[in-house]
Parts: structure tokens; C-alpha cells; sequence
């Protein structure tokens, strides 16, 4: 984190039955070599085993998880730029991934 305890980037995932993919989205994250972000992944109602792959993370320091009802897209984007800590914010799909030096090289 920066000096001020809030990271430089929030990144953010919205998954809405898309658990086959969200732990490789989620470890491409958190196997950034840029450290100063966080990492916010919400459920939008999924009917998956999406709750299920966000709990094997929730203790992660640098994940916020948020379990809610479907709102849909444009509704949860919202939410989570709401939520975000970072100066910059990246909405990164839950069945996409980042190069392991994506942030850093974004961040500079």
C-alpha cells in the first residue's frame, strides 16, 4: 500500500455464473509483481459455484468479497467503483486475466 494505507489501483471483478473462471481471474490479481492495489469481487446473484470460488479467497487481506442479489452490470459497476479505495480503478471481466506485470506497467 501507499503511505496512506489506500491502494494506488482497485481493481474490481463482477462475476454472474462465471465461477469455471474466476480463479484464474482472481490468482492473476493477486500473482501481481505491483503490489499496491486491492482487489474487490462481487457475486451478482450467480446460480453457480461462483459464491464458492470467492469464499476460498475471502480471507485474503487484499480482497473485499460482496455476495448480493442479481442488479445486473451497469448497477454493480456502481457499486464496486463506490467501494474502491484505489486512485485508479479497472474493471477486469471474470473470465479475463492479467499478465503477472499488467498493473505495474499500467501504474506507471
Amino acid at each position: 500500500m501507499n503511505g496512506s494505507d489506500h491502494p494506488l489501483i482497485s481493481v474490481y471483478v463482477v462475476s454472474y455464473n462465471y465461477g469455471r473462471f474466476l480463479a484464474q481471474a482472481i490468482d492473476s490479481v493477486l500473482n501481481q509483481t505491483f503490489t499496491s492495489f486491492e482487489l474487490i469481487v462481487i457475486d451478482d446473484g450467480s446460480t453457480d459455484n461462483t459464491r464458492e470460488v470467492i469464499e476460498r479467497y475471502s480471507k485474503h487481506e487484499k480482497i473485499t468479497p460482496i455476495f448480493q442479489y442479481n442488479k445486473g452490470l451497469t448497477v454493480t459497476n456502481n457499486i464496486a467503483v463506490r467501494m474502491a479505495r484505489g486512485e485508479f480503478i479497472l474493471r477486469l471481466d471474470a473470465d479475463d486475466w492479467l499478465d503477472q506485470h499488467a498493473l505495474g506497467l499500467m501504474s506507471e
